[in-house]
């Protein structure tokens, strides 16, 4: 029987936390963040994807037409809780 002694690669590596790695992101240039966002936020089950092209195509039309809504930036904020 051979029993093996060397660790496996995944019993070297050790997880890192969120704790562990913001302060690396806090020293990204403001376009690695960006990245790194984009990067989670398409690897996120169950994140929300934004607009499909119809409803793009389906707003653009109302700006075009002058019927749609626009709320000021301080409105969105308001609206989302910051």
């Amino acid at each position: 029987m051979k029993i093996d002694i060397v660790p496996s690669i995944a019993e070297n590596q050790i997880m890192k936390t969120l704790a562990d790695v913001l302060p690396d992101v806090d020293q990204l240039s403001e376009e690695d963040q960006a990245g790194l966002a984009a990067h989670l936020l398409a690897n996120l089950r169950g994140a929300p994807l934004g607009p499909d092209d119809k409803e793009l195509a389906r707003r653009e039309a109302e700006i075009d037409a002058g019927t749609a809504e626009f709320i000021t930036l301080d409105e969105l904020r308001k609206a989302v809780g910051r």
